[in-house]
């Protein structure tokens, strides 16, 4: 039966035998120079998220099944969902035993901050720290996947389980809307693997070592 894309976060990522994902969200900034010696910044584009996934050491067969996957994933159009497989919940939380049961959505937004947004329908008192990972989808043909990074020290749901707004990166792009269902365990984007970066690895007599794939997230 014919895969339909993206790949799920079961079918893919979670399916390959990882040893560990790098996550990053590089400037998307260029800069000139001014007469004076000024530095001008200057933004050029989306900041998307980037990174390299690295398996481990792999029997022969596992090492084949991984193959078959991966160059799967190789082609045009093809896509997956993508997550930080070390730190996969809230750090207050790191089983997402306290979440379970929620319903997380987006509360409120800012329109003149795309930095804010504010959750509700999480359990009262629920905490978010900074560096934990929330993730919804905007938009429709394409649906898009948004994956952000909470900037507060701490944020925590009133009685209500609904939050203040808080800073997030990167911003919100136009399309995120309110009542959205949000995904704050395995918080997830839409990725390809980037054109030339698969590495095969090298096999010894009955191990292979050294696969990995670097990919970026795409809007589309």
């Amino acid at each position: 039966m014919p895969v339909s894309f993206p790949m799920s976060i079961a079918e893919f990522l979670d399916a390959l035998p990882v040893k560990s994902v790098e996550f990053d969200l590089p400037e998307a900034v260029q800069t000139s120079r001014t007469a004076g010696g000024e530095i001008l910044p200057e933004d050029i584009g989306t900041r998307l998220w980037q990174g390299e996934v690295m398996l481990g050491r792999l029997l022969p067969y596992e090492a084949l099944d991984a193959q078959a996957l991966i160059d799967l994933m190789r082609g045009a159009g093809a896509s997956f969902l993508a997550y930080h497989t070390r730190f996969p919940h809230p750090r207050q939380d790191p089983t997402g035993s306290i979440i379970a049961g929620a319903s997380p959505q987006i509360a409120a937004l800012d329109g003149g901050d795309a930095r804010l947004i504010s959750l509700k329908g999480l359990t009262p008192g629920y905490a978010l720290t900074r560096g934990d990972y929330l993730s919804f989808t905007y938009g429709s043909n394409p649906l898009r996947y948004g994956l952000h990074r909470v900037q507060e020290t701490q944020v925590l749901a009133d009685g209500a389980g609904t939050t203040p707004l808080f800073e997030v990166i990167p911003p919100l792009e136009p399309g995120a809307v309110i009542d959205a269902a949000v995904t704050l365990g395995r918080a997830h984007c839409k990725a390809v693997i980037v054109p030339d970066s698969v590495q095969t690895g090298r096999q010894s007599k009955f191990l292979r070592d050294g696969m990995s794939f670097k990919f970026m997230q795409t809007l589309r």
